[in-house]
């Protein structure tokens, strides 16, 4: 099972938690697949780090408060110093101050809300947001 991890994140303002801004269109589940309605899931989150100067989309999460974001521990792994394999139960720090990644200046997260197209740097409606600190579930990788 995978475990699970919530970044806190500093929002200046916050959607009602579970309300989507524009109502969804719903209908069959992801068999024949339909584009989202822009911003009709304000909860959904893109976690990106940064390299060389560039974003790079992770991992999504679910905003589940107005500061804290869940997302799956796997999806932090260089944060957890997992380079490319299983990470020592006992080197994973159950919470970190994450201005930037331990082991690498260079890689800092953010989580972005209110992005409809990852591909598009400047969209209307979205705001990126620095993840203060990350916190991991001590079973993460049982």
């Amino acid at each position: 099972m995978l475990g699970a991890v919530c970044l806190v994140v500093l929002l200046g303002y916050a959607y009602g938690c579970g309300q989507p801004a524009v109502p969804p269109q719903l209908g069959s589940r992801v068999v024949g697949g339909e584009d989202a309605v822009a911003h009709s899931w304000p909860w959904q989150i893109s976690l990106q780090y940064s390299r060389s100067g560039s974003w790079y989309h992770t991992c999504g999460g679910t905003l589940i408060a107005p500061q804290w974001v869940l997302t799956a521990a796997h999806c932090i792994r260089w944060v957890l110093g997992c380079w490319g394999g299983l990470c020592q139960q006992d080197e994973i720090p159950e919470e970190t101050d994450t201005p930037s990644v331990p082991g690498s200046s260079s890689m800092t997260y953010r989580v972005v809300l209110g992005k409809q197209d990852l591909l598009t740097d400047d969209e209307s409606g979205s705001v990126a947001v620095g993840v203060e600190k990350t916190i991991v579930h001590e079973k993460w990788n049982s």
